[in-house]
């Protein structure tokens, strides 16, 4: 073998290295990630007595390796079951870091609980369907799928990472 052909050889040896270790380093990265799904369970609706509001407890899961924050959480009715309908935004709460209220924060292989609250006297959405959009501090939502209130119960109801 001549000088410029060993040097072709070492050289493509070297490239087919580099290429195997951004693999490596892609596939990490994506096990690594936070991967949050969420859950959603409807509580009581307002008592006459108390506060006139709807409670939703939101289960996040976070089966990822990095802790994520939940920026801000939103819920949106829709006229029919179809995710494609005319929406209308009816509440949202946000989570900063430079307020007074502390971050949401989903741990890593673990999962914490949100009191998510409609103040109204009316059902949201009119008695006709429900959908909670959840954005990340990383730039990742959580969506539920759009749910029937009249069948949701205290069934539980899961969305992926979008």
């Amino acid at each position: 073998m001549k000088l410029p052909e060993i040097a072709i050889l070492v050289s493509s040896v070297s490239a087919a290295i580099t290429g195997g270790n951004v693999i490596l380093t892609y596939r990490t990265f994506r096990r690594v990630r936070p991967k949050v799904k969420v859950r959603v369970w409807r509580t009581a609706p307002p008592s006459c007595g108390a506060e006139p509001h709807w409670q939703y407890i939101l289960r996040f899961l976070n089966k990822g390796l990095s802790p994520v924050h939940v920026e801000r959480i939103e819920l949106y009715a829709y006229k029919s079951s179809n995710r494609f309908s005319e929406s209308e935004f009816l509440s949202g709460n946000r989570f900063e870091r430079d307020t007074v209220r502390e971050p949401l924060m989903v741990p890593a292989l673990d999962g914490t609980t949100y009191r998510f609250t409609y103040d109204s006297l009316t059902q949201p959405g009119g008695g006709r369907y429900l959908r909670f959009r959840v954005l990340l501090t990383n730039g990742r939502t959580a969506i539920t799928p759009v749910i029937s209130l009249k069948s949701m119960g205290h069934d539980k109801i899961d969305a992926g990472d979008k």
